[in-house]
């Protein structure tokens, strides 16, 4: 006969009630059964991967918010918020520990919250998904070239590397030459010490808390053996997936950001230029480019006129001035009269990114690598 539990049940001969669920006071233990086939993740561990990761990324989405703010009453663009960067990183090194140092939690955990984070509303719109993403997989990588999975000095480097790793990303993206590599390391510098700090002892140590204290007495050693042996080939092989399609992920972002504009300033209608929403509108010049040390003979260009993409921002000015900068801050001049009625005037994609070529006008006007076109009120003397 089968054994019954005491409303009655027949249980299964090879089910049994979980040592490991029927002690979470929560939970009737008389309820729950666990098979005996044992799976790398308890049900127990996604039930926390999933809600303190939902949790991280609501609040990792005020914490970007909140960096701004502070960037907004400091001088640099991005820098000050960088204090709090570590807080990012608190929730993956937390969940990690949760669960009994699992290799492949931190990964998980940092995709997962990244999304959650973007859903949210992130200022760092899907971008988010990437940088929390390889915030997760920096550690994952640390962890597996130290063998370590308890050194609290190892998790900490881990968390400050992870942290610091979102300015690397955004600076590969956002790529822009004006900005000193003093400045950059600064930044750095101060992501790396926030997540050694806030993403690294903190979280360890309220671990340790959390372990000296009776509310995780419920959790179960996870198998050293099932860890080290049986997952070592799936997760190095996860790991180079991964490298790989991050790679191609950042190698398309900074492809289309090399080829993109912010058309910004005086308009009802700010955009960001890419040219495969202007497929059909392109027109073929002939040119000749005369500088004072450059002479290209006349040839053929093909590009979308300024005129149409000014246009589609829909200036509110009747007259005004176009300034377009290049990504080196270097910048030329044009008035609403000339982009009206001068047909020379096209935006071009090239390999190297987008440029001005103005048939008409000297050669100082055909701006090189173009990252913003900037519309300007003109103001009559």
């Amino acid at each position: 006969m089968k054994p019954k539990d005491e409303f009655g049940q027949e249980l299964d001969k090879d089910s049994k009630p979980s040592s490991n669920l029927s002690q979470i006071p929560w939970v009737r233990p008389d309820l729950v059964h666990k098979r005996t086939r044992k799976y790398y993740y308890d049900t127990s561990d996604l039930i926390i991967i999933a809600l303190f990761s939902a949790l991280g990324g609501i609040s990792s989405t005020f914490v970007g918010y909140l960096g701004n703010l502070i960037n907004s009453f400091l001088p640099i663009p991005f820098g000050g918020g960088q204090v709090l960067a570590g807080l990012h990183t608190f929730w993956i090194i937390f969940i990690y520990l949760l669960v009994k140092r699992k290799m492949g939690t931190s990964l998980i955990v940092g995709i997962f919250k990244g999304f959650i984070e973007f859903f949210c509303g992130s200022a760092h719109g899907i971008l988010v998904i990437l940088i929390s993403g390889s915030q997760g997989l920096v550690i994952e990588m640390i962890i597996i070239l130290f063998l370590t999975y308890e050194n609290k000095k190892i998790l900490s480097l881990a968390a400050g590397l992870a942290t610091a790793s979102n300015v690397i990303i955004q600076q590969i993206i956002f790529f822009n030459s004006q900005v000193p590599i003093l400045f950059i390391g600064t930044i750095f510098t101060i992501s790396f010490i926030s997540g050694i700090i806030l993403g690294g002892i903190f979280p360890i140590y309220l671990h340790s808390f959390f372990e000296e204290s009776s509310i995780l007495n419920w959790r179960k050693k996870p198998s050293d053996i099932f860890q080290k042996k049986n997952m070592q080939i799936i997760r190095v092989g996860l790991i180079i997936i991964i490298v790989i399609f991050e790679i191609t992920i950042i190698s398309f972002l900074v492809f289309q950001n090399r080829h993109s504009v912010q058309i910004t300033g005086s308009l009802y209608n700010p955009y960001t230029y890419y040219p495969i929403d202007f497929i059909g509108q392109e027109i073929t010049i002939e040119a000749e480019l005369i500088g004072d040390v450059t002479y290209v003979p006349t040839r053929e260009y093909t590009g979308v006129p300024l005129s149409i993409i000014v246009a589609r921002g829909q200036p509110i000015y009747e007259l005004y001035t176009v300034k377009i900068i290049a990504s080196d801050g270097y910048f030329a001049y044009f008035n609403s009269t000339v982009i009206q009625t001068d047909s020379s005037l096209i935006l071009e994609t090239i390999e190297s990114g987008l440029r001005i070529v103005a048939g008409n006008f000297h050669g100082s006007f055909w701006v090189q690598k173009v990252a913003q076109i900037e519309i300007l009120e003109t103001v009559n003397n």
